[in-house]
């Protein structure tokens, strides 16, 4: 063998090949090999930690053992499998399954809509990990830690710093994460609850959409610690910025109150377009309130075989109050609840807003050319630069 090869341990004893290093972290003394398990000749992943090395600190060994303690309790799919534990002269390892799956840390371009389907992925890894008793908080959410294969399949890895929610980690006066996805709340040492990890996603999010890499993800926040998504993502679709900022808002209480929560919210703006139906607005019910009397819109899909209709934007302005920009051609609206609503520079020509009510919402730069506003509210209405159903600009 030549003296420039690499030498690797020999774990042939104990069932494995080692073939490559896939990393090594010199400061925790852990270095991560590709291996095939000779009996079955799978690809593995083998973790070793060289305890006796310089830099390794007994709190890294403690965190290689807690790794070890939790995968043995977790089964997801989007959780490498833990498949062994060995001791070596050189230090204890690791076993776990092998992902072809490259990390989000190398670079690569994700449309918005392929970041929501990782956001979706691993928003559910994260329930079921808040699901275990107790639950269970990563603390190093990072794109080094996420793996996503060319099918978009999604994978989190490396719990090395997890806890159980309730551990008292102010125990150490070491703070353990990666500043810049770290929650403050985990930078000060104070207690950490399921929504402490929502930051770390929503920054490795925010790096994805930005395509900035996450050794510079301090260039993305600003003085006051919010992350500057606007000027970053400009043409960002207005209801995910604001659920993205609410997932890194810096203050707890600001922010999602689980993973559970967050994905519910995320689903409800995760809508397809579907050329083939158009939404309507039919009211189902009145219900009496404290000032009168409310009614309740239901939004029903009517289809329209050849016609295209701005299904998905519709469901938007219902579920947001916002839809800027919005394509809302032929809309039907007749008799909506649309007060404050945000509809600047949208495109109603053609729509049914008979008898809508639009009190204080945003039309400024609207066209509502040829549009039905017979009887439609339109008290303190914005509508500034609108094109009026005659075709006129209102002043």
């Amino acid at each position: 063998m030549s003296s420039t090869e690499p030498q690797f341990p020999d774990l042939s004893d104990q069932g494995y090949r080692i073939n490559k290093i896939l990393g090594h972290n010199k400061q925790g003394g852990r270095v991560t090999y590709l291996a095939t398990a000779i009996e079955s000749g799978q690809p593995v992943v083998i973790k070793q930690f060289q305890f006796a090395q310089v830099g390794a600190q007994w709190s890294d060994y403690e965190a290689h053992h807690r790794e070890l303690e939790l995968l043995q309790k977790l089964s997801h799919p989007s959780i490498p499998a833990y498949l062994d534990a060995l001791e070596t002269e050189a230090g204890f390892c690791l076993v776990q399954e092998y992902k072809d799956a490259p990390s989000l840390a190398e670079p690569r371009s994700f449309t918005e809509a392929e970041v929501k389907e990782v956001a979706v992925a691993l928003l559910k890894v994260l329930v079921y990990l808040q699901q275990q008793v107790p639950p269970i908080i990563h603390r190093d959410l990072k794109p080094e830690n996420i793996l996503v294969d060319q099918n978009r399949q999604v994978y989190l890895v490396d719990f090395g710093l997890a806890r159980i929610e309730g551990d008292d980690l102010a125990a150490s006066s070491v703070v353990k994460g990666t500043l810049g996805f770290m929650a403050p709340e985990q930078m000060f040492n104070r207690p950490l609850t399921p929504a402490s990890d929502l930051y770390g996603l929503g920054a490795t999010l925010i790096c994805l959409l930005s395509r900035t890499p996450s050794t510079a993800i301090g260039q993305l926040v600003d003085e006051s610690g919010c992350f500057k998504i606007k000027p970053l993502v400009p043409h960002l679709d207005l209801p995910f910025r604001r659920w993205l900022e609410k997932m890194t808002a810096p203050r707890l209480q600001d922010r999602y109150a689980n993973a559970a929560e967050a994905l519910d919210a995320l689903k409800q703006l995760a809508v397809k377009r579907n050329p083939w139906t158009r939404w309507a607005i039919a009211l189902s019910g009145i219900v009496a309130v404290a000032s009168g009397v409310a009614l309740y819109e239901l939004i029903i899909r009517i289809p329209i075989p050849g016609e295209p209709s701005p299904s998905s934007s519709i469901e938007q302005l219902f579920i947001t109050q916002s839809c800027v920009d919005c394509d809302l051609s032929g809309a039907y609206l007749k008799g909506a609840d649309l007060r404050g609503v945000d509809l600047t520079g949208a495109n109603l020509r053609g729509a049914d807003l008979r008898k809508a009510d639009l009190r204080g919402a945003y039309l400024a730069k609207t066209n509502l050319t040829s549009a039905q506003i017979e009887g439609a509210i339109l008290a303190s209405t914005d509508l500034r630069g609108a094109t009026m159903p005659d075709g006129s600009i209102h002043p």
